[in-house]
Formats: structure tokens, sequence, C-alpha cells
């Protein structure tokens, strides 16, 4: 019975053990690799929310009258100086309400007739040497990423600079907005951000020469990496890194994280162990009390076979000499009965205990996705009817109004299916969006959303114009100062048809043949166009080849999205 047990289950556990124990420890590695890029990419995120905020606001910023009339205006007393600077308080309002991202906004002058203080400065010829002041003007209006000295934090922080012009392509002068020295932080240990893999601009580890690593650096190509490598003639070591690229700018800047390797793998065999030592544990117990069992069955069986030998014969008072071999061979027989007995109630009750246990961990699972899919969206909905309800209180109807579309948009977004939505609410998703977009851009872009016959009863897919609408501004209009104008219109007649028209900048013949192209080229297209495309790819699945997506566009003209539908009124073809 000890060799069985042996044989038929220490061996095959130890077995499963080891391939448990390397398999866990595989998994914590690469939980532990995941974890370190989480860490870089929660710094990427938070550094490239900033860019996006300081990129948006120096646009902003261009063509503005009142920094042409400071930038050329021959002063002649301080008096009219200070009056200009007080009348200007767009600045000082940018800091107000984004100081969480910007920590100072400088425009740099060459009108000598000005006086500096924190927002005006004239360039003198120590600021005009300057290498980022140079690189600035060398582009000639895109911006400039830079890492700077903010003498008001007293820390390091992004900068970017760019060169702002009238609008007859006049220069005026260079703006340069800081970051906050809050989102280049690096709170994960032993973190370093670099600079175009040349220069280590911030660093928590002041410990090892980061030469080796620079060129390490320049040796990745992807924007994300994680792998190990021998650094340094340390143990081999964990190197993971982030690269983080402004808009409209060739440099980037890469978070890189370095972990011993040896440490990451430590911890993990340790906690792979310590999942093993409950079985360790079973198996030696297990072998203590068969041991016992075995001397106690031993001695039963003896016994027992006295007893058997007794029942057989007929004689329950027999003497120890017992003879023959027929009482050895009922003993056997009756034996093998209850072993087999035994070995088959045994394999039916681990069967039935593996199912039980592999259908409570399925229904733990779906329990937990379930319980998971309804927190995220409460949680975000309460979110947003609490600050609309701050709102209100504070007496802020344009944040309250905000707030309600915006949860109906993402409300529509979280909960879309394949099943087709009414006409009508599909429109009025749209108009939310361009409500939205209202305020941001106030009177330079209008809409106007116009219906042609009957749209009460029609349905379409659901999320249809919504992609067009966001590219007629990302693409066509964010770039107007003033006269934008998009128009959605909805024409039934034999087809359904849905126009986007903006009098945006358009797109020259070679970009609207490689869009035209990329419609049904779903792999090769550009990233830009991911939403269009798959609109047009929907609709010819679900209706035919007939109907589809059309574009019409001109540079400096605008562009037309023509959408032709079926016209359906239920869900059924």
């Amino acid at each position: 019975m000890l060799f069985i047990y042996i044989a038929g289950g220490i061996l095959p556990i130890l077995l499963l053990d080891i391939y448990t124990y390397q398999n866990t420890r595989s998994v914590l590695i690469q939980k532990a690799k995941e974890s370190e890029m989480d860490g870089l990419n929660m710094i990427a995120d938070s550094m490239s929310e900033s860019m996006s905020v300081i990129s948006d606001i120096s646009k902003q910023m261009y063509f503005d009258e009142k920094i042409e009339h400071i930038a050329f205006h021959q002063y002649e007393n301080y008096s009219e100086i200070l009056a200009d600077y007080r009348d200007y308080d767009t600045i000082s309002d940018y800091l107000k309400y984004y100081y969480h991202e910007i920590s100072s906004i400088t425009l740099y002058l060459n009108n000598d007739t000005i006086s500096n203080n924190e927002y005006f400065v004239h360039v003198d010829q120590e600021i005009a040497e300057k290498p980022w002041y140079q690189n600035t003007l060398e582009l000639n209006g895109k911006p400039y990423w830079s890492y700077s000295y903010d003498s008001l934090k007293r820390k390091d922080s992004l900068r970017m600079s760019r060169l702002l012009y009238t609008k007859d392509m006049q220069p005026v002068g260079v703006l340069a907005i800081n970051m906050q020295y809050k989102r280049t932080e690096l709170p994960v240990q032993d973190t370093y951000l670099v600079y175009n893999d040349t220069v280590v601009l911030h660093r928590n580890e002041y410990e090892r020469d980061t030469d080796e690593m620079i060129l390490l650096l320049k040796q990745i190509k992807d924007d994300t990496y994680s792998g190990k490598m021998r650094f340094q003639g340390e143990d081999t070591c964990l190197l993971s890194t982030v690269r983080v690229k402004p808009d409209y700018s060739d440099d980037y800047y890469t978070l890189v994280s370095v972990c011993p390797y040896e440490e990451i793998a430590g911890s993990a065999a340790r906690s792979a162990l310590g999942s093993l030592v409950p079985q360790l544990v079973c198996v030696v117990s297990g072998l203590g009390i068969i041991l016992v069992f075995s001397n106690q069955f031993s001695t039963r069986v003896n016994t027992f076979r006295l007893q058997m030998h007794k029942a057989a014969t007929g004689d329950f008072d027999i003497t120890e000499d017992i003879g023959g071999e027929d009482e050895i061979s009922d003993l056997y027989r009756d034996l093998k009965v209850m072993i087999d007995s035994i070995q088959e109630l045994m394999n039916n009750v681990i069967k039935e205990r593996v199912q039980k246990e592999q259908v409570n961990a399925r229904q733990k699972e779906v329990e937990f996705k379930m319980l998971a899919s309804q927190i995220n969206p409460h949680f975000l909905y309460n979110t947003l009817e609490t600050i609309r309800m701050q709102a209100r209180i504070h007496n802020q109807p344009d944040i309250e109004e905000l707030a309600k579309m915006l949860a109906k948009i993402m409300r529509r977004n979280i909960q879309v299916s394949n099943t087709l939505q009414p006409l009508k609410s599909e429109l009025k998703l749209v108009e939310y969006y361009l409500k939205i977009q209202d305020y941001r851009f106030h009177d330079r872009i209008h809409y106007r959303i116009e219906t042609e016959g009957d749209i009460e009863p029609l349905k379409v897919m659901p999320l249809l114009i919504q992609p067009f609408v966001e590219n007629a501004f990302v693409h066509g209009l964010e770039a107007k100062e003033s006269g934008g104008e998009i128009v959605i219109r909805v024409e039934v007649r034999s087809h359904l048809w849905i126009t986007v028209t903006d009098n945006g900048c358009g797109m020259s013949m070679e970009k609207l043949d490689e869009v035209r192209r990329g419609l049904n080229d779903f792999e090769n297209l550009d990233r830009t166009h991911i939403g269009i495309c798959n609109v047009n790819q929907r609709i010819k699945l679900q209706y035919g080849e007939d109907y589809g997506v059309e574009f019409e566009s001109r540079t400096g003209a605008g562009t037309k999205v023509c959408i032709k539908l079926p016209v359906l009124t239920s869900e059924i073809m």
C-alpha cells in the first residue's frame, strides 16, 4: 500500500507541483513586467495629456490681436505699457484654469519699448543666443519641446516654445509655455526621463552610469519595450521603455525603468513556492497517515483472515494451525474486490470534486465579470450626475448642460449594440456633441441639422454619423479662427442620404484619393481614418455593396461626406 501511494500519488503530485511552480513563476514574472509598463504608461499618459493642453493653448494664442498690438506698438511711457498689460488677461486666465498642467506662460518680443514682467519679456542678446530660442526660430512656427529650469517653482520642467505669426505671416514673437514639474515626476523606483534617447533629463536614481543605457535605447525602435538585458556588469535587469511624442514635433521623450531581474524572479519564486506549501504539507501528512494505517491494517488483515477462515469452514473456535491454501485464496479474492471497490469510489469522488470546483470557478469568474461591467458605467454616470448637481447648486447652467450631454453621449457609446437605432436618436446624439463643441469654439464654428422627409420611423446602425462630425472638427475646422460651419443634412428619397459638410481646410487630391482607397482597405489604412473606414465596412457588410460612404473635398474649400443607406423602419431588412 505504501508503494502504491508513492507511485500513484506522491510522484504525480510532485510532477504537477514542479509544472505548477514553473508556470506560476512565469505568470508572476509577466505580471511584474506588466506592472512596470503600467507605471510608465501612467506617467506617459499624464505627460501626453499636459502636452495636448499646452499645444491647444498655443494654437488659441495664434493671431491674437492684443499680443500683436503689444509686440509692434512703440510705447512712450510706462503708464501706456501698464494699461495694455492690464487689458490683456488671457495668460492669467489660462494659468488659473490649467494650473494642474501649466506653471508659466511667457511671450518673448523684439519690442525694445516694453517692460519685462512675468508674462512679457524683451528679447535681449542673452536670450537670443540661447539654444532653445534659436531652435524655436528655425522651426518657423512649429512647436519645439525642450527641458528647462522653472525659476518660479525652482524645479525642472518641460517647455514648449513656438514662433507666433500675424495673419500676414509677420513674426510676432516666441511663446514659451512651461509644464508643471509634477507632470514629469517619476514615482516609480529606478526610473529615468530621456530626451531623444541622448540626454537624461530627470531621474530618481543616481548610482548608475546612464551612458550604457542611452546606447541601448538607441537600438530600440518600438514605442514600448520590455525585456531582459545585462546592464553595467550587474546581474540581468528588466528594461522597460515608453516613448512620449508631442504633436507636430520630431522630438520625443523616453520613460525608462530599470529593475534587477533576479529580484523580480526571486519574488515570483517565493510566491510560487508559497502556493505549493499547502500541497507539500498534504503529501507529508498523507504519508504519515498511510504509515500509521498500514501498521494497523496489517494486524487487522491477519485477524480478518482468521475470522474469514473460521466463517468459511464454519469453525468459530479454531486453532492457530490453519493449514492448506484455500483460506489464502479466499482472502486474496476478498481483498481484491475490496481494493477495487475503494479505488473506484476514490476515482468517482475525485472526478466529482474536480468537476464541482471547475463549475464553481467558472461561476465566480462570470459573477466577477458581470459585477465589473456594472460598476464601471455606474460609477461614471454617478460621477457625471454629481458634477451636474453641483453645477446646478452653484448656478452654473453651462457646466450642468455639458455634464448632462456628455453623460448621454457616453451612455450611448458604452451601451451600443448591433441592433438598429432610431435615426432621430442618432441625430440627437450628434446634436449633443455639436453643442459641446459649441461651448468650446463659441462663435468660431456654427452648425445646422436639416431634414427633408419623414424621419420619425427610420432606423440606422448606431454610431453612424458621429465619426464624420468628429473628423470635420479635428481635420477641417479646428484651425479656422472664425466663419467655420458644419451642416448635417438628412434626405429621405428612394434611399436614405445623410451628408456631413464643412467649410474647413479640405484635402488635396492626393490625400482624397488615399482616403477613398483606404475605405475598402481596413488593414492598411492610416490610424487617423479607422473610424470612417469602420463605418463604411459596417454599412457594406450589413446592406451590400450598393451602399456606403463617399467623399468630396477640395483644399481650402472644405469636405463633404455622403452616406447612402436603405430606408428601414425596423431591424429586419
